[in-house]
């Protein structure tokens, strides 16, 4: 069951949960240069339009600016010091929380009402005092801030997860087994047996019976994380988490942390030691999968093979295992990489600015830029369990309704999705395989590019105002919607230009929560030296 759907939901006044408070106005005129970020009714750079060195009333931090002017309804959490503009609400809670994840989950759900509000129709205080957003409940039906708390983390922790893991086996590789510099001078072979406390195989899962489900399926396979697909068993299998799995079989010697809990086949095996942190078990990964170079398909690790391998580690004084050393240096080595990821995303923003500058548009009509063809219905009595995702009328999940394991003409890669029914005017792009229901309607631009591909999927979506329940976007309507685009000197569809403004702004997003979480990082050390 996805998590969203196993809580309880109840709507929730804004002045019920928050203090909504003005800014100031501050022309430009008055603004004297600084380093005090100026939240401003953008809809970029999380609010932020200047830096200044003024100081007034609005001064605050650990606060949501929410705009009732400009880019409307647009809100970001800012955990530093600022000042506002006029254009921009303060929304605080009133129990007092201020914590980030919290925060990110109510600025998510606010958001959610931007389709009502325009520049004609502003988000202003009495609007905002009396606007209700949908919050999960506990059993008393007060507000769940543990569960948005936990969800939010765990969204984090998905999106940082691989590329931090892919960077420190990089790292680790190069620094320990690469015959780089020594880490540390003390190191001792250990047994699997004296290095974790559980050492357990999956269980047999025949991919017949496998449920349509949301639980990550590990096997041995050594691609992404080894995470084989998704499923619902509960009866029958083993459920592992906060561990490390090996292959048996197959991609023999493969290994993986996993900080979720996952079902585990009987060609894995779980490698746990309780009380252990995620950068120790991090630390570990590359070592252990140097046993690939060892065991083959021919030669594979069965139980008894396994509790008698070793692995060298760091020892302190006293010859035991140094797990706060691999702690503290894989915590190292993720600032290491953040540091360096936010130089090359800064140079790379800095050359894509300069290729950015004015640009003319012009009006297409959709069937001039892209071929559209209809989805096709597979019922719910039809769809089998599988992996295919299957793109149906809703605005979540990047349109996805399910993942099923039928086929039919529909299935293409690289395509947009529009919403002809349900979430009207919905546009999203599809860049893996993906099956399509008759509620959509299935785009191929003249121009396959994920970047072109995008813009014009933010270009479409748009358009949804002037369509609903009762006014749907059919194909024909769809044929004759005209969006607007950047052309060139010959009055073209400017496809460079898109490409590259698309990527100016996943580079901005990744570039902001990069900034974030260097900062988390600095300011969690300072508070507990």
């Amino acid at each position: 069951m996805d998590k969203l759907s196993s809580v309880r939901w109840k709507s929730f006044v804004l002045s019920d949960i928050f203090t909504i408070s003005s800014g100031k106005r501050l022309t430009k005129a008055d603004m004297k240069v600084g380093k005090r970020p100026f939240i401003g009714a953008t809809d970029s750079n999380n609010g932020i339009t200047a830096w200044v060195d003024n100081t007034n009333e609005s001064l605050d931090k650990l606060v949501l600016g929410v705009n009732y002017n400009g880019s409307v309804v647009e809100t970001f959490f800012h955990p530093y010091e600022c000042i506002f503009s006029d254009d921009v609400k303060r929304l605080h809670l009133k129990n007092g929380i201020t914590s980030y994840h919290v925060m990110l989950f109510l600025k998510t759900m606010i958001i959610q009402q931007k389709v009502k509000f325009e520049y004609g129709y502003k988000f202003n205080e009495k609007r905002m005092q009396r606007q209700k957003i949908l919050l999960p409940v506990t059993e008393d039906n007060s507000p769940d801030w543990q569960f948005m708390e936990e969800y939010m983390r765990g969204k984090e922790t998905l999106l940082l997860k691989p590329a931090v893991e892919k960077l420190c086996k990089r790292l680790i590789h190069k620094e320990i087994l690469g015959g780089g510099k020594l880490l540390s001078s003390q190191w001792k072979p250990f047994s699997f047996t004296e290095v974790f406390t559980e050492i357990q195989r999956g269980k047999r899962l025949k991919k017949a019976d496998h449920t349509e489900g949301t639980v990550p399926y590990v096997s041995s396979t050594a691609l992404n994380n080894g995470v084989d697909g998704f499923v619902g068993n509960e009866g029958g299998v083993r459920k592992f988490g906060d561990c490390i799995t090996i292959a048996n079989s197959g991609s023999v010697g493969s290994a993986f942390f996993h900080q979720y809990e996952f079902v585990a086949s009987d060609h894995v095996t779980q490698l746990k030691r309780k009380g252990l942190d995620k950068y120790a078990y991090l630390f570990m990964v590359p070592i252990i999968n140097r046993l690939s170079e060892k065991y083959s398909f021919n030669r594979e690790i069965n139980d008894e093979r396994i509790k008698r391998e070793k692995i060298l580690l760091p020892i302190n004084d006293k010859e035991e295992i140094d797990f706060d050393f691999m702690s503290s240096f894989m915590q190292e080595v993720e600032a290491d990489i953040l540091k360096t990821t936010l130089k090359v995303f800064k140079k790379r923003l800095n050359a894509n600015e300069n290729k950015t500058g004015g640009v003319k548009w012009q009006a297409f009509f959709l069937e001039e830029i892209a071929q559209i063809s209809s989805g096709k219905d597979i019922y719910e009595r039809e769809r089998t369990s599988g992996q295919t995702p299957y793109v149906t009328a809703t605005a979540n999940n990047n349109g996805i309704g399910y993942f099923i394991g039928n086929q039919n003409e529909t299935l293409e890669r690289g395509s947009l999705s529009v919403n002809r029914n349900g979430s009207v005017g919905y546009c999203f792009y599809h860049p893996y395989d993906a099956l399509y229901g008759n509620d959509t309607r299935k785009l191929r631009p003249i121009r396959s590019n994920k970047y072109v591909s995008l813009f014009i999927s933010m270009c479409i979506t748009n358009q949804r105002a002037k369509y609903g329940y009762g006014y749907k976007m059919g194909t024909g309507r769809l044929k004759r919607q005209k969006i607007l685009l950047p052309v060139d000197s010959c009055n073209q569809p400017n496809w460079k230009y898109m490409e590259t403004y698309m990527q100016n702004l996943e580079q901005k997003q990744v570039l902001e929560y990069l900034r974030y979480l260097q900062k988390s990082k600095n300011d969690f050390e300072f508070e507990n030296k």
